[in-house]
């Protein structure tokens, strides 16, 4: 991701089988994306089950959460949508040893982030 949350999207309950592709495909409906990244597992390579997908401006982003959520449902999931916090501050660090809890009133996950 390039670096500005406020334009950011963050994507949950994604099956492993999605790829970026079929996702990009679905999330360009709502605007351009700039960047759109499906985290894996260090270990076992699998995608984690969320995404990050990052908009040109703050609007389409804030657009794309509210066009999607509910509304799309791929291999009987229906992914989750929401405005991502700046998390900005704590990549590289050890806060929390690790694991960043994304504080949204849409997603209340603890994901391993770093």
């Amino acid at each position: 991701m390039s670096g500005n949350s406020n334009c950011s999207v963050y994507i949950g309950n994604l099956d492993e089988r999605v790829t970026d592709r079929v996702l990009y495909d679905i999330l360009i409906q709502a605007g351009r994306v700039v960047d759109l990244h499906i985290p894996k597992d260090k270990e076992s390579e699998k995608p984690k089950g969320f995404a990050f997908a990052e908009y040109e401006t703050e609007e389409i982003a804030d657009y794309a959460v509210r066009l999607f959520s509910g509304l799309i449902t791929l291999y009987n999931r229906t992914l989750k949508f929401a405005m991502l916090p700046s998390i900005q501050p704590y990549i590289g660090t050890s806060y929390n040893r690790g694991f960043i809890l994304i504080a949204d009133p849409y997603i209340w996950e603890r994901q391993n982030y770093l």
